[in-house]
Order: C-alpha cells, then sequence, then structure tokens
C-alpha cells in the first residue's frame, strides 16, 4: 500500500465515520414519557377518591423532543351520585425548575384571550371527559388578531444557550441526552366533588399527576418501531 492509498483510506473511514455519526444523531432526540400511575393511586386512595375519580393520559411510545405540545387527559367519573366539576383556571402544570403555569384547556375553536376565564366542565356519574391540555405559556397568537395555538411543547427540551443559561440547566441537558438522569413535572387537577353529603358548592380535592421523562437509545429512532400505540 502507498502512502496515498493509505491516506485516501483514511479520508474514506473519517468520511463514513462522519455519515454514521450524523445518522445516529439525527435519531438521537426522542424520549418516553410516562405518568406515575402507583403515585396517583396511591394518593387517590389517601384522599378517599379512589371509588370516584380516574385520571389517565394517552401517550405515544415515543416523541421527538420539539413534539410533546399537549397532554390528552380522561377523567372519570366513577360514582353513582356525584357530580365533579374540573376547575381549569386552578389547574397547574410545572416545569423542570418547578415553576407553576395555568392550564389551558384548547377547544377546537380556539380562544382569543390568554386571559379569561376558562369555563369549568362537568361530569355525571358514570362518564368520562376527554380533553387536550397544555400550559398558558405554551400558547402564541396567530396574527393580530388571530385564535391562540400552541406552538411550544409542554417542556422546553431545546438545546440552552450557552451564553444565557445557567451551568446546571446546560448539564442537565447534557445529562439527559445521555440517559444518566431523567426529568420529571406535574399537573396538578382542581377538582369540585358535588353530592348531598357534601358542601353546596362541593368539597374540593387537588390530584397531583406525576410525569418521568426518559431519553431513548437512538435506536428507537429508527423507521421500524413504531411511535403511537397500538389501540
Amino acid at each position: 500500500m502507498t502512502e496515498l492509498d493509505f491516506v485516501l483510506l483514511t479520508v474514506y473511514f473519517l468520511c463514513v465515520s462522519y455519515v454514521l455519526y450524523q445518522i445516529v444523531n439525527s435519531f438521537n432526540d426522542e424520549f418516553t414519557i410516562r405518568l406515575e400511575q402507583d403515585d396517583l393511586n396511591q394518593y387517590l386512595e389517601a384522599h378517599h377518591l379512589k371509588d370516584i375519580v380516574g385520571v389517565n393520559f394517552r401517550f405515544d411510545n415515543r416523541y421527538e423532543f420539539d413534539k410533546l405540545k399537549q397532554l390528552a387527559i380522561r377523567i372519570q367519573n366513577k360514582s353513582e351520585n356525584y357530580l365533579i366539576y374540573v376547575d381549569w383556571d386552578h389547574c397547574v402544570l410545572t416545569d423542570l425548575d418547578g415553576r407553576s403555569r395555568r392550564v389551558a384547556r384548547f377547544s377546537p375553536g380556539g380562544t382569543l384571550d390568554a386571559f379569561q376565564n376558562q369555563v369549568f366542565s362537568i361530569i355525571a356519574p358514570k362518564q368520562t371527559l376527554q380533553e387536550l391540555i397544555s400550559g398558558e405559556d405554551q400558547l402564541v397568537r396567530k396574527g393580530e388578531s388571530g385564535f391562540l395555538e400552541v406552538a411550544k411543547t409542554v417542556i422546553d427540551l431545546s438545546k440552552p444557550d450557552p451564553k444565557r443559561a445557567s451551568e446546571a440547566k446546560r448539564k442537565r441537558y447534557r445529562d439527559f441526552v445521555a440517559s444518566q438522569i431523567k426529568l420529571e413535572f406535574e399537573l396538578h387537577l382542581a377538582l369540585r366533588v358535588v353530592g348531598a353529603n357534601t358542601a353546596p358548592t362541593g368539597d374540593r380535592a387537588r390530584i397531583v399527576c406525576k410525569f418521568t421523562m426518559i431519553k431513548l437509545d437512538w435506536t428507537a429512532g429508527l423507521p421500524w418501531n413504531p411511535k403511537r400505540k397500538p389501540f
């Protein structure tokens, strides 16, 4: 092998390595999310709500970092004699820093004012409410006088600006991408349970739903791994 052959072979392997790195990197931006169901069940049981309220969420198998913009929630009224009111204006989503954000129930028709009061939802006995929700700070107005739309993700997983972000945030991002840590946030649901043996305005309840986000290996993003869970 001549010296020129060696140089050409080295350049070839470097190019192949770079292409493979770019392929892996393009798939290396996905995570899975789960509701901590055991914690929720213990919370409902401790507050004597297990036989009255059921809460669950619909998630896909995996999400790219910039794709999870809403939470699909189902709230079930398990009782036969109570009405359940969901006070959306008093529901809260936290972020990775523990900051609280008012929940926005984003109806198909949209809304013109992010600061207006939201109408509460009523769940009749043995019925289920299904909604798409987001954080109020995720909403951006479309045009000067248009509807609000969900433009940001539930949790910001973008790479922090090295000039503006703190070292703690930059480290958290690096550790999450490297699958060294999990990320957590919470949804606090504000409910009122109304029945014959409650106060006229109902007994207030705050249900805490905890979520865990787990960075997936790059192989999860390969085309033959489905994103959506089967029905």
